[in-house]
């Protein structure tokens, strides 16, 4: 079971914040819960691939091993 990433992304119409998981953003169509604007994926899509490539980073970077003091280039890279 994966937790899902939540966001917080601004909606394009009336520039409130909706908090929501990264999936939500990538449906072919949704709407504001603030406004009820009509939203596509493709509004959010940059903005998606971003995220997602620096949530990968970040859970490569956590599951690489490291050394435990600066003294040794051991395991660094």
């Amino acid at each position: 079971m994966t937790i899902e990433e939540h966001v917080a992304l601004e909606c394009p119409y009336c520039r409130d914040t909706i908090h929501r998981p990264l999936s939500w953003f990538k449906q072919p169509y949704f709407t504001c819960p603030a406004c009820g604007g009509g939203l596509t994926e493709n509004q959010f899509a940059p903005i998606v691939q971003d995220l997602e490539q620096a949530f990968e980073q970040t859970i490569d970077e956590m599951v690489q091993s490291k050394p435990a003091c600066g003294c040794c280039k051991k395991n660094a890279e």
